[in-house]
This record gives structure tokens, C-alpha cells and sequence, in this order.
């Protein structure tokens, strides 16, 4: 028996702290597929598969979220880690690509032909806020002998960073901070905010001792560390490295974490001596 509402629903809205949550990627891959491929039908996997069933002539190919790693944490502070996603896209496809003997099938793409296709199209897609996609494996699933239907999945991964949402204003005990006299440094996050490449192709952060960074570039992609801008972490520079994605005058998003000195301090916020 289902479960029984008080009221009629009328639907929610998901508004996601950052643009690379599962929805939200997963809608771009769609998207991205059905740019580069006209020949069969490109959508979300079905909520319910088992009532699903195949109705385009050639084929289809699916999208589905399968999972994600977590890295160790960055901060001690805020939780900052380096999430990857993985994606499914299954293809389902009427014909192989080819018969035995004979040449690639007339006029209609193969099995074959969509799995290089799905491959080019998404191997290094950048998705806004993310690093490019790349692929991690392909593999025949099975062929529904009634329907006549080959099935072959291919994963891919995408790299993005999970931030807590909120970083915490007031620790209990000794968490917010460790005695001057043993070198204690405590971390500190700020969120993001605009900041402008100056003629040098350089951003003074108001901080220094800067140990995590997120660039977002105008455009929604996130700037790579090494490849697009390198940061002097002990003055709080950050400076743009040529030939990468970064420009002179540009507007970014940055958000970074850094270390200060404090003294170490009890529940009720008083200094222990």
C-alpha cells in the first residue's frame, strides 16, 4: 500500500548549493550526447526500467548516476574533498554493426559505431565546476534474444570538489584552536567571492597562508592548480600561468581556506593561560 499525503503535493524545487550536484551534471551529459549524436534517442534512465521499452527504430542510450569516491579531507576546519562521479551510459541498439563477411551496416549506425560515438562525445567534456570528463570502461551487457536489442554500458568519470556548505562560527573546547607555544595553527574558510586579474595577471587574496583553493572561471569551469594559475600560498597570490584558461582582466569566483594563529580557548570562550 502506497503512503497516504494529508494534502495534494504540488511538487519541490532542489536549489543546490553548488552547480555540480548529481541533477545537475547528469542533465548536462544528456544534453552534451544529444548535440554530438541525432541517430538514436538520448535520455535519463527510466525510474521504473522494467516497464520501459525500446520504440526508436535504431537505438538508445541512457544516462544514469552509479556512484561517487571521496578524497581525504583537505581542512581541518571546513570538510573539503575531491569528489569524483561516476556515470552509466548504457546503449541499447537494434544491430551490432556489422554481419559476418560483410561491411559495416547500411544506412543505420551499429552498436559499434554509438559506442565510439558516446566515447568522443563525453571523453574530455568539462562540465561547469568540474574537471573533464574521461571514460573507465566499456562492456557488453547482454542481447535480448526476443526483442533482438544488443546492450553495451560505458562509465565515465568526473572530478569536482565537495565544500561544506557552511563553515562552523564557534567550536566547543579546544577544537577551535591550539596553544601559540606548540605552533597551533586553525583553519579558517572564506566563501566565494569576486575577484579580478589586475594587469599583471595576479589576484592579492586578503589572506595569507592559503592551503585550499577553488577557482571558478566566468563561464561556470573550474580553473586547474598547475595548469591555469599557480598560488604563492604563504603571501595569498594568485597568478595566472600562460597559455592556460585563465586571462588577464577576468573576473573569477575563488574560494579558499587558511591557516591563522590562535590561542587555545575553553567552552565558555576564555583564553587558557
Amino acid at each position: 500500500m502506497g503512503a497516504m499525503l494529508d494534502g495534494s503535493w504540488t511538487g519541490e524545487t532542489f536549489a543546490p548549493a553548488t552547480p555540480t550536484d548529481i541533477g545537475t551534471i547528469e542533465a548536462a551529459i544528456v544534453e552534451r550526447l544529444r548535440s554530438q549524436i541525432n541517430s538514436i534517442e538520448i535520455i535519463h534512465y527510466p525510474d521504473r526500467p522494467e516497464t520501459w521499452r525500446l520504440t526508436h527504430r535504431v537505438g538508445a542510450a541512457m544516462v544514469m548516476y552509479k556512484g561517487a569516491t571521496y578524497g581525504e579531507r583537505i581542512d581541518t576546519a571546513a570538510v573539503i574533498q575531491e569528489r569524483t562521479l561516476e556515470f552509466e551510459v548504457a546503449i541499447l541498439m537494434r544491430d551490432l554493426g556489422w554481419s559476418v563477411g560483410g561491411s559495416a551496416s547500411g544506412l543505420n549506425p551499429g552498436a559499434y559505431a554509438i559506442i565510439e560515438a558516446v566515447r568522443g562525445a563525453l571523453t574530455g567534456y568539462a562540465i561547469a565546476g568540474c574537471r573533464k570528463m574521461y571514460p573507465t570502461r566499456e562492456k557488453f551487457v547482454e542481447r535480448d534474444k526476443q526483442g533482438g536489442v544488443w546492450t553495451y554500458a560505458l562509465s565515465f568519470a568526473v572530478a569536482t570538489i565537495a565544500i561544506e556548505q557552511a563553515a562552523t562560527n564557534d567550536f566547543p573546547l579546544f577544537i577551535k584552536g591550539v596553544a601559540l607555544d606548540e605552533g597551533g595553527l586553525t583553519a579558517i574558510t572564506v566563501g566565494a567571492s569576486a575577484y579580478v586579474f589586475d594587469q599583471s595577471g595576479k589576484i592579492q587574496l586578503p589572506h595569507q597562508n592559503i592551503f585550499a583553493l577553488i577557482i571558478t572561471a566566468a563561464g561556470g569551469a573550474q580553473l586547474i592548480q598547475g595548469t591555469d594559475f599557480e598560488t604563492d600560498r604563504v603571501q595569498g597570490i594568485v597568478s595566472i600561468i600562460a597559455g592556460g584558461a585563465a586571462s588577464v582582466g577576468e573576473t573569477v569566483q575563488i574560494a579558499y581556506a587558511y591557516a591563522e594563529q590562535a590561542t587555545a580557548e575553553s567552552g565558555d570562550s576564555q583564553p587558557i593561560n
